[in-house]
């Protein structure tokens, strides 16, 4: 089953009002980014132990798990974290990303090789 960003977007909207995301006026832009970056750093700590192994399995062994999944560890993971906390960021700002993702690579199709001699 394949979802929209769209759809992504309202689903984790709803997640984070039922958890309690919303409550007590929210955070800020920048605490938002702060945290956005968080993930990020997460993904990278878990490459430099795994490489891009998912480590669910390994992570999660001898503990005792009742009525739920185990917690999902591993780049795969993390870049999950980062993809739903963006999402979350988009819907609190309003931001349509399909629409913004389309303009964007839109313009991004117009522009040289490693936009004109950018190392890596």
């Amino acid at each position: 089953m394949s979802k929209t960003i769209k759809e992504m977007t309202a689903e984790v909207d709803a997640y984070c009002a039922d958890k309690g995301w919303r409550d007590n006026g929210g955070v800020t832009f920048g605490e938002r980014i702060a945290l956005l970056h968080s993930e990020v750093s997460e993904a990278l700590e878990a490459w430099r132990m795994w490489g891009t192994r998912d480590m669910t399995t390994a992570a999660n062994a001898g503990k005792v798990i009742k009525e739920a999944p185990p917690k999902p560890e591993g780049v795969g993971a993390e870049f999950a974290d980062v993809l739903i906390r963006l999402l979350d960021d988009a819907a609190v700002a309003g931001i349509d990303l399909e629409a913004e993702y389309e303009r964007k690579m839109t313009y991004n199709r117009t522009r040289p090789y490693r936009h004109g001699g950018k190392p890596i």
